[in-house]
């Protein structure tokens, strides 16, 4: 943070030291070789890339800062230089966000490449993040719906069950009294048939 006053508006003077600073850093530092590959800003769009960085830089700080959001896309939508040199991004965002930028570069670099390519100017991570973002929550509402149905089937078998119960237990009954009526009107017949045919022998001789 020492070169602070570099970003509020420098002299002459500041600028070549600044400059001269950053020209030893970019001898001594190593980079990935995504940095060598250029990105054409115009191709890409920034408003989907704004979420992003404001998440990430949340990610390695700890917390929300506005000033670092809004200066990392202040190098990125810079009208002079539509295709940015990433080393010196590196550079330039290590007093904010220190041991965490070449991490931060790297990922972002990747995406800003990515970006450039689409003609949306959309990374195709994005892309592919957001259809498994839809695929899962068309799993959650299947999921969802297919238990509502399992517990709509098993109320119906329940009812089911319920109803075939009282129609068996009444039948029951009613089997149970008719034969014990006609179980006791038959017998009674046929004793009073019995004693008619003895009374007829007896009559008979």
């Amino acid at each position: 943070m020492a070169d602070a006053g570099f970003f509020k508006g420098t002299s002459t003077d500041q600028d070549r030291r600044f400059s001269d600073k950053e020209l030893k850093l970019l001898k001594t530092m190593k980079f990935p070789p995504e940095f060598d590959k250029k990105v054409d800003m115009k191709k890409v769009n920034l408003q989907v890339i704004k979420p992003w960085i404001a998440k990430k830089v949340t990610e390695l700080v700890g917390f929300e800062d506005e000033v670092v959001v809004e200066y990392a896309m202040g190098l990125l939508e810079d009208p002079n230089h539509t295709t940015p040199d990433p080393k010196k991004m590196q550079i330039n965002l290590t007093g904010f966000l220190t041991s965490s930028t070449p991490t931060f570069m790297t990922a972002l670099w990747k995406l800003l490449l990515e970006a450039q390519q689409s003609l949306a100017g959309v990374p195709q991570t994005f892309v592919e993040e957001k259809k498994e973002e839809m695929r899962k929550a068309q799993e959650s509402d299947q999921r969802a719906f297919g238990e509502r149905d399992r517990r709509a089937r098993l109320d119906e078998i329940r009812e089911n069950e319920r109803g075939g119960h009282g129609d068996r237990g009444g039948r029951g009954r009613g089997r149970g009294r008719g034969r014990g009526r006609g179980g006791f009107e038959g017998g009674g017949r046929g004793r009073d048939n019995g004693w008619g045919r003895r009374g007829s022998g007896v009559s008979d001789s």
